[in-house]
């Protein structure tokens, strides 16, 4: 006996298997402290406010991968006294440093280095010692199709794989005091074709990194 399947009756045992199937949603992670001054501890924390830099890296992404970083921080360690991203830039404009902090960051990019006599008139307009630098280093997306019935897709796997560092520089010697990087993937299965949101890849990074500090 041969059954006849329209295009619909195809919709729907794809539609039906997918729900079989269940969702499946999969987290895998890697955070490492990469260095740390010996003098820098808990303390040097908890002892001043901090101030969260402009993000350097991958451009389109830089505003939420600072406040990503800022929202983690308030969530996973309160006791940290921050100024947040907008903050800082609010403080800097009216300390009438925009031109210098322009400056320093575009330095950085090409040196790696955060010129100590900029970023100490920053953290004297921010009122802080110490400065979170974030970076984000590599951004990118995957798709695969899991379930089809005759060339008809239903159910994709979708992958957002993200890398971050961080530098903690401390404005009175213009050195690194800490330094940590993290690795994300975030994937999950749907019918709706609807992307992983970068902000909540962001986040679970920089709160992986964060379990990191001292």
């Amino acid at each position: 006996m041969i059954i006849r399947l329209g295009f619909w009756s195809i919709v729907a045992i794809g539609i039906s298997i997918a729900g079989c199937a269940g969702p499946l949603k999969q987290f895998t992670y890697q955070a490492s402290e990469l260095s740390r001054s010996a003098d820098f501890t808990r303390q040097n924390l908890l002892s001043t406010k901090m101030g969260i830099l402009s993000a350097t890296g991958v451009e389109n992404y830089r505003l939420i991968i600072g406040d990503s970083l800022a929202k983690a921080l308030k969530e996973l360690d309160p006791k940290v006294a921050l100024v947040d991203p907008n903050q800082a830039v609010n403080l800097i404009n009216r300390a009438d440093l925009a031109q210098d902090y322009t400056l320093m960051l575009r330095e950085y990019e090409t040196s790696g280095i955060l010129r100590k006599g900029i970023l100490k008139r920053v953290s004297q307009a921010l009122g802080v010692r110490y400065l979170i630098l974030p970076n984000l280093l590599e951004y990118r997306r995957d798709t695969s199709t899991r379930i089809s019935v005759l060339g008809v897709r239903f159910v994709q796997t979708r992958s957002s794989t993200l890398r971050v560092l961080a530098q903690i520089w401390d404005a009175e010697t213009g050195g690194i005091v800490w330094e940590g990087s993290a690795e994300v993937t975030l994937a999950g299965e749907d019918i709706r074709e609807k992307p992983i949101p970068f902000e909540e890849v962001a986040l679970l990074a920089w709160k992986e990194l964060i379990k990191k500090l001292p």
